[in-house]
């Protein structure tokens, strides 16, 4: 009995409450409703670029080309500052220059991938069109050639790297200048730049012989015709590829009968803000003592004598078995350890991470230097070990850099 009556009296309640719940509800004033705000747009990621993914063979060559490179590149860093003649100060220049034009391209090889349009790299075509320029002008001279431009100051960043930029639009201008050479004066070339919707249109023109309907069709396969009749199509076909593995396009316009050819580059425009990719200046080191373990013999010599001619005491030796023996001689220390990667016996990585696990203290003095940068577990170690990393060929101040970051940080 007591149970029905609480429960009556729960009842009688609920009915009350919502019976005045309801009434105010009524007698309230209609009051109209805000919807709510929109939600906000989702903030879109930023496009990812994809790297070349590459056969064992492919990425071997790679390695070894870098290898070379780096040898070359730090056999001329030796050289300067030694008592040369201006002739050949001047060639020793151009020869470095020559190798860090090298390094850049097989460092675009890789870029040559499908990527998100307008996620490259971006670059400043302006400043690379005035490069360009700038360095075929004693060409230009020689031929009496009258270069016209019309590149705004103000144009928008292109979805391109600058040193790939640089080599597509060098070798469209070679193009011109064979055609050039083939012409009777007056000589005339020009560039016009102008934004299109999303993209960029760069158009050189040249009043070299005029050439026939079928020639676009030979510049694009320039192995295919054994009678070229003109010359040029390498330098074309490599910069249409160029173009086209940022997202552009690279055609020919043909005047008809008359004299001169136009070549017309598109290419998108940057959806990402300008990078600032320059080394930077090397700073001052004490005097470290510096192990260097590296199976190239060349590039071995070759950074023992760079590290020593900027004051450091070096030991070098030839992979990681002999790298271990040293470091196991309890009189001598290394505060830097600078190896290779890729080596017989005992390799860069598999040297850290026994010293990971044996001598951790060590492991925190490594700088890794590695021509190989094709494979995308190389390219996951060096992200996830945390040392600094330099690639082949390199800077001496990049070098320099690496290991003062190494000096910094170590316990």
């Amino acid at each position: 009995m007591e149970l029905w009556v609480a429960f009556g009296f729960g009842a009688g309640v609920g009915v009350l409450l919502g019976f005045l719940f309801g009434r105010q509800q009524r007698q309230a004033p209609a009051r109209r409703l805000t919807p709510p705000p929109p939600p906000l747009a989702p903030r879109a990621p930023p496009p990812e670029i994809r790297h070349v993914v590459m056969d064992e063979g492919a990425a071997n060559v790679l390695n070894a080309l870098n290898n070379r490179l780096a040898a070359i590149g730090t056999l001329a860093d030796l050289l300067h500052g030694s008592p040369l003649d201006p002739e050949r100060a001047r060639a020793l220049m151009m020869l470095h220059g020559e190798v860090r034009r090298a390094a850049e391209i097989t460092t675009h090889f890789l870029e040559l991938t499908d990527h998100p349009i307008g996620a490259a790299e971006p670059c400043d075509a302006s400043v690379v069109v005035n490069g360009v320029l700038a360095e075929r002008d004693a060409t230009f001279r020689e031929l009496g050639v009258k270069v016209t431009r019309n590149v705004p100051a103000n144009l928008a960043m292109v979805a391109c790297p600058m040193a790939q930029l640089t080599e597509m639009l060098t070798k469209l201008l070679d193009f011109a200048l064979r055609r050039l050479r083939e012409s009777a004066p007056p000589r005339e070339l020009r560039i016009d730049a102008i934004e299109a919707g999303p993209s960029v249109v760069l158009a050189l023109w040249d009043s070299g012989p005029p050439l026939p309907v079928e020639a676009e069709q030979r510049l694009v396969s320039p192995f295919r015709f054994t009678q070229t009749g003109g010359g040029g199509e390498v330098e074309f076909a490599l910069a249409r590829a160029l173009a086209q593995s940022t997202g552009g396009s690279l055609r020919l316009r043909l005047r008809g009968g008359t004299s001169g050819a136009e070549v017309v580059v598109t290419l998108p425009k940057s959806v990402l803000g300008p990078l600032a990719r320059t080394s930077a200046p090397a700073q001052a080191l004490p005097k470290l003592r510096i192990l260097v373990v590296d199976d190239d013999q060349v590039n071995r010599q070759a950074m023992e004598l760079l590290l020593e001619r900027e004051g450091h005491d070096v030991v070098a030796v030839e992979n990681g078995i002999e790298a271990i023996q040293r470091l196991g001689e309890r009189d001598i220390s290394f505060d830097v350890i600078v190896t290779d990667l890729q080596m017989p016996r005992l390799g860069g990585r598999a040297l850290y991470e026994q010293l990971v696990d044996e001598r951790p203290q060590l492991a925190y003095r490594f700088v890794f230097v590695t021509g190989d940068q094709a494979r995308d577990e190389t390219r996951h170690f060096l992200e996830s070990c945390g040392q600094p990393s330099v690639m082949k060929p390199y800077d001496l101040s990049d070098l320099i850099n690496a290991i003062g970051k190494v000096t910094k940080r170590r316990p």
